[in-house]
């Protein structure tokens, strides 16, 4: 008798593991995700931004080689120039194009109560033009504040166009009616002094500072570019800190710095390190920090097109919310309880 019930009980438990199977798909729901409308907002918004610049590069340095299917890939740079710091990815430059990052930006500061009242603190390399332009239409249509600290290095692909640098980048906005100027601009590359770079990528940084009416603060060693950073960031009262990109500022020198995911951190693993960047520095005070760096892994999650040809490709993840359907689970985990109590409570004689 009491091997006939441990059979059943066994079936029993086979049969619930294949209901948990089957119900996947109904057991998380998906809908509007309630910020929806402001996200297309920025999205449309940076859309706008990245056209002012394509259109300005074009006229100003001529166009990149045509990538199929690529929105706004005029902001794509070469592979090799005097301002490249370090070889990149095409698949995440043109990844990165896309204006629903401006969406899905918005999204993450909404979701880390990110409002009208925040001050946002937004630190880019010039690896990534395109997203620092999403980032700044995000905190835009939110209505918060942005302290801007650029960089003006690149790695392949990114503004690393002596004619077409991020500050070049920003005076083509601002021309175009965009508020829109970094608040400390610094040469990038090693130590953020502009190390690695030859006498002619030093002189393209200098006359795009130059172009731009902006000063070129060139720190003596790293640990001074990032506790100028620092205290310019707690001068200003920031509530949130997002990081675009690699530079050694924002990541500094401690052991695992290079491999922080990107996402939303509100808190980073401590570090004692005099070098530690401007990540490590933020978690210390209690800022949350966005770090965009590894852009085809966030592409990934969040249902972004990641690549050339994909210009066409809805990112509809972006704007999507999920949620656990309740009902379902609470249905299951009764069937999957009951079965081996009925299976193993005592028989009445």
């Amino acid at each position: 008798m009491l091997r006939t019930r441990y059979r059943v009980l066994v079936a029993w438990l086979t049969v619930s593991l294949l209901c948990l199977v089957l119900a996947q798909s109904f057991l998380v729901t998906s809908a509007s995700h309630p910020a929806a409308a402001r996200m297309r907002r920025a999205a449309q918004l940076a859309d706008s931004w990245l056209r002012i610049v394509e259109e300005a590069k074009a006229r100003h340095v001529g166009m990149p080689p045509p990538a199929p299917g690529t929105r706004h890939a005029g902001l794509l740079g070469e592979e090799l120039t005097p301002l490249t710091t370090t070889l990149g990815s095409l698949e995440a430059k043109v990844t990165a194009l896309n204006p629903d990052f401006a969406a899905l930006i918005l999204r993450l500061l909404s979701e880390n109560a990110v409002d009208s009242s925040k001050t946002v603190g937004v630190v880019i390399s010039g690896s990534f033009p395109g997203l620092a332009i999403s980032a700044l239409a995000a905190v835009r249509t939110l209505g918060a504040r942005a302290v801007l600290i650029s960089s003006l290095g690149a790695s392949s692909f990114g503004a690393n166009q002596p004619g077409a640098t991020w500050l070049d980048m920003e005076r083509w906005l601002q021309e175009g009616g965009v508020e829109i100027r970094s608040d400390l601009v610094t040469r990038g590359a090693e130590g953020d002094t502009g190390g690695g770079l030859d006498e002619e990528g030093l002189k393209a940084l200098q006359d795009a500072a130059g172009r731009s009416g902006t000063g070129l603060y060139v720190p003596q060693s790293l640990i001074e570019s990032i506790e100028t950073k620092l205290r310019l960031l707690r001068s200003q009262g920031v509530d949130f800190l997002i990081n675009i990109g690699g530079n050694q500022a924002s990541l500094g020198g401690c052991r695992h710095s290079s491999i922080i995911p990107t996402g939303v951190h509100r808190v980073l693993p401590r570090c004692d390190d005099a070098d530690r960047g401007l990540l490590v520095r933020a978690s210390e005070a209690g800022i949350p920090v966005l770090h965009l760096l590894n852009i085809r892994d966030v592409a990934f999650q969040y249902g972004l097109p990641v690549g050339e040809g994909d210009a066409q490709t809805t990112s509809g993840g972006v704007y999507a919310a999920r949620a656990v359907n309740r009902p379902v689970v609470a249905l299951l985990l009764l069937f999957v309880l009951v079965g081996p109590w009925l299976s193993l409570r005592p028989q009445r004689n």
